[in-house]
């Protein structure tokens, strides 16, 4: 009977390190999962634009009116014709307090202080007043806080995904 007893509490303690780690792997899969649909959505941004001719934004949802936080979701808009939205149902969001305020592509010449990844003609992302857009957004995940991804766009339009935790020069 002592043995049956040892041999239940090892097999629960194993069974609970594999659920600890099969809930990372999830965790993990969501996070690249929607830091890639971001970049893709990015790149399908900048490609309509360049089909149409014409500038092409890609702003957060809005929330009670207000467009403050991409963790809602993201749009992508050709005028007032809606191209494309994803509504972000994950446990990752934005990390804002690993962000300064000028960052996760905020407009800062506008007065609204706007938040938004605009291209036209196919260009590298633009601000309003015609300055390129260098910048990024920190995805963390709320149940797994050590799980976090950046996404930086170079000056010249260039996405990269940066996990902190394996590139840590390059995320900086």
């Amino acid at each position: 009977m002592l043995e049956v007893l040892i041999c239940i509490t090892l097999l629960s303690i194993v069974a609970l390190f594999a659920a600890q780690g099969f809930h990372q792997q999830l965790a993990t899969h969501e996070l690249d999962h929607l830091t890639l649909s971001f970049v893709q959505d990015g790149n399908l941004a900048r490609h309509t634009s360049r089909q149409l001719g014409d500038k092409v934004s890609m702003r957060p949802l809005a929330h009670h009116g207000k467009r403050s936080n991409w963790s809602e979701g993201w749009e992508i808009k050709a005028g007032e014709q809606l191209i494309k939205s994803h509504l972000n149902t994950s446990q990752v969001k934005v990390a804002q307090h690993l962000l300064k305020p000028t960052q996760q592509f905020t407009d800062m010449s506008t007065s609204l202080k706007d938040r938004h990844i605009s291209f036209i003609n196919g260009n590298p992302a633009l601000l309003h007043n015609g300055g390129f857009v260098a910048n990024r957004i920190i995805w963390q995940h709320s149940r797994h806080p050590e799980l976090i991804r950046h996404i930086i766009l170079g000056p010249g339009g260039r996405w990269r995904i940066c996990n902190p935790h394996e590139d840590k020069q390059e995320c900086h």
